[in-house]
């Protein structure tokens, strides 16, 4: 996200793309969000041809670049549908894709060795790394001279991690408030880690959310029922919290409001929320 949003890679390319894909690949939903960020446009269509019409025109003889995040399918049906419109851009558009799984990608003829169409493997963090990331999260600080007695849990908790990034910091949000020895210790004993043996993040977020009070899990549970990767507005969300009931520690609609807010930060401090990119709403 970062590399998209660069005045390089912005000036480079005329037209750019992101879509958050994820476990439910829908072309006609992909092709209308591609469609809305070139043109910026909210435009309805009758069907998929008339949709990819429109997206092969606006495409058409443009340098792009496109990224599709967190890509699920394996259906080579499916990718054969969406990328049609892609065809008419100029030679050195560009399209990425992430992804956990690789069969699709090999399917596509990508590779390892091919430059044109390669495969990026992306690298766990190192031991260092991993544990100053750890350290930033936890202590705001990418070190632990502060809590120099704290070093040798931080290093058992980053084994436990994998290197991963996210199990990394929201672990360490989750320590920020904990600064006892005894507290930190309990959590690396925490029975929660032999449950997730094949995914490190699952334990992490677990414990984090075992950690919350009970308003904060109710709260958080309520955001279930929307689909996921959906960009939340803050103070709608909290709005919608007040119509619930769920925040009536007092009768005041303005302290409701702050209460929610509040609530809202925290989750947001604990990674529970993330800010959405280029520059929407929480």
């Amino acid at each position: 996200r970062l590399l998209y949003d660069e005045k390089k890679v912005k000036d480079h390319f005329e037209l750019r793309a992101w879509v958050c894909v994820s476990d439910e690949f829908s072309v006609p939903n992909i092709s209308r969000v591609i469609y809305q960020s070139v043109t910026g446009e909210n435009k309805e269509f009758a069907d998929l041809n008339l949709l990819q019409e429109a997206l092969k025109k606006k495409l058409q003889n443009k340098l792009f670049l496109i990224v599709l995040d967190d890509i699920w399918s394996e259906s080579y049906g499916d990718w054969e549908k969406l990328v049609g419109p892609f065809h008419a851009g100029t030679s050195g558009s560009r399209i990425i894709m992430t992804t956990r799984k690789e069969q699709l990608l090999k399917q596509l003829g990508f590779s390892h060795e091919d430059p044109l169409h390669s495969i990026d493997s992306l690298q766990r963090l190192s031991q260092e790394d991993a544990l100053s990331l750890f350290s930033q999260h936890a202590f705001g600080v990418p070190n632990f001279d502060s809590h120099p007695t704290l070093r040798p849990y931080g290093e058992q908790f980053v084994k436990k991690c994998g290197g991963l990034p996210l199990a990394l910091r929201i672990l360490g949000r989750l320590l920020r408030t904990k600064t006892d020895e005894e507290e930190w210790k309990s959590l690396l004993d925490s029975e929660i880690w032999s449950l997730g043996n094949e995914d490190k993040i699952v334990p992490v977020l677990r414990l984090s959310y075992n950690d919350l009070s009970a308003t904060l899990k109710l709260l958080f549970a309520y955001c279930s029922l929307f689909p996921k990767d959906y960009v939340f507005d803050k103070e709608e969300l909290v709005l919608l919290w007040m119509a619930e009931g769920f925040l009536q520690h007092s009768a005041a609609r303005n302290s409701m409001q702050q209460w929610g807010q509040k609530c809202f930060e925290e989750l947001l401090s604990r990674s529970f929320f993330q800010h959405a990119p280029h520059d929407k709403s929480l």
